[in-house]
């Protein structure tokens, strides 16, 4: 029975955390980027994720239409992709990408959003008033 009780927790933090960080993308990031739906070429977890919103276009390939990356591994991503801003889904791929201008990731169970100011600079990205706070 307590098996039980834990599976059922379990299942309902997960949905609890994919529909919070889904919502958190959804506010975020049309309010930097206009265009809606933003195209995205995301990875395999990010993909799942944001296939349910309206509010982004993923494509299969990255090409010269995507507006942004998001996802935490782009290491062999197209050369025309090499250029394109990242929103890092983990704190690694965040600190070592110098194209991520921002990420959204969990630590000790809770919810950590970050921009870069250098990089929100160089690819002429502005921020709501709401979330200057989280520039580093």
């Amino acid at each position: 029975m307590i098996y039980k009780i834990f599976y059922l927790l379990l299942i309902y933090n997960f949905a609890f955390a994919n529909n919070y960080e889904l919502k958190l993308y959804e506010k975020v990031l049309p309010s930097i980027f206009k265009e809606i739906p933003i195209k995205v070429f995301a990875d395999k977890d990010t993909h799942v994720l944001l296939e349910h919103s309206n509010k982004f276009h993923i494509v299969s390939k990255c090409d010269k239409a995507v507006i942004l990356l998001i996802g935490k591994r782009f290491d062999n991503i197209p050369i025309q992709c090499k250029d394109k801003p990242i929103f890092a889904t983990s704190y690694r791929s965040y600190k070592n990408s110098v194209n991520s201008f921002g990420a959204f990731y969990w630590r000790k169970g809770r919810p950590q959003l970050k921009f870069k100011n250098e990089v929100l600079e160089k690819y002429n990205l502005n921020l709501p008033f709401s979330l200057q706070k989280y520039v580093k």
